[in-house]
């Protein structure tokens, strides 16, 4: 008889949530095979049979929170008989009226999003469809002559008469040019003779594109959505990283001018999928060398320095933030991290990363550029010691070492200090280090 418990994936996680069986009881099941689907705080695990034999009574419906370490289900072998199901505590169980809340609201909130990601696909299409059939009508309203039909049609027609048309042929005048008085702006005789005697309009100047169109909002509605376990965490966490650390700010302004333009050629180059942020991350890397001191974490009894350097790379999925780690990163080329980010970024995404691949950060990035962030401050990650919130690279007009007025790319980083661990000094060091690699950015790929 093999015994399958709440698997302990993160020191910090107490519980998890049974998500669905794979088996049934009385299912024959092999070693190693998945047997049930099981939400932690920061991704999804397959719990698999540690041994060959039959499934037990499950102690756990799909739904369940259950305390790390508790029995989930019992594998028997031939002859074998199963213990009676254990109920779990009440605290540790939802009652059954809550579980059919949760259950609707979750099945309300995939419409919600069905509904969100049809909007999402439509930007183009229901735009231009708006534009073919014209305004909407209500049902009582009577059906219109061509009198009343919008001024513009499909491409660049414009709505006339033919009296005016026959006007303007004979007196030279260009429709386009005629602003229409006529219902809905259709253009009659009277506006033809009129543009005929006023001035000719001045020569058009280019304007700037019309800014695309905001997607529709989807409909307002009150939702009470329950807490995952991943958005649990990230708020006990947070709540432990602001309280008791110190944490001061330094700001510093890059010029990423050359190194846009080496990423660019070596895109060409290559036809590799490499971000500018895959260039930050080996630029962070490296100048961590030079600063041990930053490259650390505060204890009780003591602050450890870290021999290796492994960079936490903060990832938006639709349960909140977590922090894949690109481990060594120093001793890995802009390739090899841009690979490894993209391949860690998916698996995040989609709730498979194991746990060694998002525990043991050393330092952490934050970068929120790709949403035309200019400048933001980012929360420690415990237990490191600092974190580095980097903005959007921009064209800005600036004063170079000619105090000529110059337009280059710039690029804003702040640093977020935990201060029992880093002092002003050591911190405005690091990004003075740091700014050596990215403006001389010919360091990173030698």
């Amino acid at each position: 008889m093999a015994e399958l418990i709440m698997p302990k994936a993160g020191d910090a996680m107490t519980e998890g949530k049974v998500i669905r069986w794979y088996k049934q009881p009385g299912d024959a099941v092999k070693k190693g095979e998945p047997v049930a689907e099981i939400e932690t705080d920061k991704v999804n695990l397959d719990l698999e049979a540690e041994a060959d034999g039959t499934l037990g009574a499950h102690q756990a419906k799909e739904g369940d929170m259950v305390a790390v370490g508790q029995t989930l289900v019992m594998i028997l072998a031939a002859g074998e008989k199963d213990a009676p199901r254990k109920e779990a505590p009440a605290a540790q169980e939802a009652p059954r009226e809550e579980a059919s809340k949760s259950e609707a609201e979750d099945t309300q909130q995939r419409r919600t999003t069905d509904r969100k990601e049809s909007f999402k696909h439509t930007t183009g299409e229901y735009h231009e469809a708006i534009e073919q059939k014209g305004p909407r009508r209500d049902a009582s309203t009577p059906e219109t002559t061509s009198t009343s039909t919008p001024v513009a049609e499909e491409g660049s027609r414009r709505r006339s008469s033919p009296l005016a048309r026959r006007i303007a042929s004979d007196m030279g005048v260009n429709l386009d040019t005629v602003q229409g008085s006529g219902p809905r702006g259709r253009i009659v005789a009277s506006d033809v003779k009129s543009a005929q005697s006023a001035p000719a309009p001045a020569p058009a100047t280019k304007t700037k594109p019309a800014a695309a169109p905001l997607t529709p909002a989807p409909a307002l509605e009150t939702k009470v959505i329950p807490l995952s376990a991943m958005r649990r965490t990230i708020a006990k966490r947070l709540g432990e990283s602001t309280g008791p650390i110190p944490h001061f700010y330094l700001t510093a302004d890059y010029d990423v001018t050359s190194l846009i333009s080496i990423r660019q050629q070596m895109v060409e180059m290559t036809g590799a999928k490499v971000s500018l942020n895959d260039f930050v991350i080996r630029a962070i890397a490296l100048a961590l060398r030079h600063h041990p001191n930053v490259n650390a974490s505060w204890g009780a009894d003591a602050i450890t320095q870290h021999g290796e350097i492994h960079i936490g790379v903060a990832v938006a999925t639709a349960d909140g933030l977590i922090t894949p780690v690109i481990r060594n990163a120093d001793e890995k080329t802009v390739m090899d991290i841009a690979a490894e980010v993209r391949a860690l970024a998916d698996k995040a995404k989609n709730r498979r990363l194991k746990p060694d691949e998002y525990q043991g950060s050393t330092f952490t990035i934050s970068n929120l550029g790709a949403w035309g962030i200019e400048e933001f401050t980012a929360i420690i990650n415990p237990p490191n010691a600092a974190i580095l919130a980097i903005g959007a690279a921009e064209a800005r007009p600036v004063v170079d070492a000619n105090r000529q007025i110059v337009v280059r790319d710039r690029m804003k980083v702040t640093l977020s200090c935990d201060h029992r661990v880093i002092d002003g000094a050591s911190g405005a060091e690091f990004l003075k280090t740091l700014r050596q690699y990215i403006e001389q950015p010919l360091r990173l790929v030698l």
